[in-house]
């Protein structure tokens, strides 16, 4: 899709002429007016900022990732950890032991509220569940189906019954499947000190790989329920977010998270600048324009329903100006 230069400028000295640039955080009140003049342009709308957010991030280094003793242990070539953010595991025994492809992601709450993390690979379960157990982890969220479109996104890495994963023992004790997720609660044993702590997954399973769920109203309920969860287990604690890669439907989620307390708090919508936060922690945050679109539904949903104007969340995905846009599949 060709699309024409588009140049915004702000000015609040009049509500009613205002105009736009990229990484300004907008008052509620002023935000309707923004997303609609946004969404209304089909040659250009959020392109541009989304656009101005590739180059976030990626001045970083990344030599840990790069090794080449790290290599299987990285799903996709094109999304790799910072050195400066990435999670580091206790050295066991050789000195890349530590390596997992996670980052610590920024919050709301906290600079190190989340981990970001690919979906685990059949020779990183081990590790995924010891990150699990160091960093003290109570709640897991999984944006992914372990298979899609025929290909395997994530590996299963929960057992049927009981599986011990080098010292980690894992018993899957409860599952309850709702229609667009399923809750699983985990006991954990570390086997080498006889202690057990209880985990649970909330695995939401109706988001299209590369895109943004149906509507916002799904994604935001479902991001009420983790944060109950994690505001009375997790509150210490980093929450470890992933999907099949762990930065598209991982970003959406985080920055969700923190686009609610940022709306509920602070009367304030920053999207670019949430985005952008994200993107100096782990590249290729919230993945593709779409995601960043959906975002910015959501904000416009959020404020609408506050107010009363919009009760039902009714955005729909199926947004035909984005049907070509270009991205890079994982």
């Amino acid at each position: 899709m060709s699309r024409r230069p588009c140049h915004y400028k702000l000015s609040f000295n009049s509500v009613s002429n205002i105009s736009f640039s990229n990484n300004v955080a907008l008052r509620i009140e002023d935000y309707e007016k923004y997303f609609k003049r946004k969404h209304a342009d089909s040659n250009c709308g959020f392109a541009e900022e989304y656009e101005d957010l590739k180059s976030v991030g990626m001045a970083e280094s990344k030599n840990a990732a790069l090794a080449i003793e790290n290599n299987e242990k990285n799903r996709y070539s094109n999304v790799l950890p910072y050195d400066s953010s990435r999670v580091k595991l206790s050295v066991c025994g050789g000195p890349f032991d530590d390596y997992i492809n996670a980052n610590y992601v920024p919050g709301y709450n906290s600079r190190k509220e989340f981990i970001a993390a690919q979906g685990p690979l059949p020779v990183t379960v081990n590790e995924f569940w010891r990150m699990v157990w160091e960093k003290n982890v109570y709640t897991i969220v999984m944006l992914t189906r372990c298979n899609e479109m025929g290909r395997v996104k994530c590996e299963k890495y929960w057992p049927s019954e009981t599986t011990q994963y080098h010292n980690i023992s894992v018993t899957t004790t409860s599952e309850t499947e709702l229609e667009s997720w399923t809750t699983r609660d985990f006991k954990i044993k570390n086997v080498k000190i006889a202690e057990t702590r209880y985990i649970r997954q909330f695995h939401f399973t109706a988001w299209p790989d590369h895109g943004a769920p149906k509507t916002t109203e799904i994604l935001i309920d479902f991001r009420h329920l983790v944060r109950e969860h994690m505001d009375q287990y997790s509150s210490h604690s980093p929450t470890v977010v992933h999907c099949s890669a762990g930065v598209g439907r991982t970003g959406t989620f985080i920055a969700i998270d923190h686009l609610i307390f940022q709306i509920e708090r602070d009367s304030m919508v920053d999207v670019y600048g949430i985005v952008s936060d994200m993107r100096m922690h782990r590249p290729l945050m919230v993945q593709t324009e779409e995601q960043y679109v959906y975002l910015h539904q959501c904000a416009y949903d959020i404020i609408r329903s506050r107010t009363g104007t919009n009760v039902d969340l009714i955005y729909r995905a199926e947004l035909s100006v984005y049907q070509n846009v270009k991205y890079q599949k994982l």
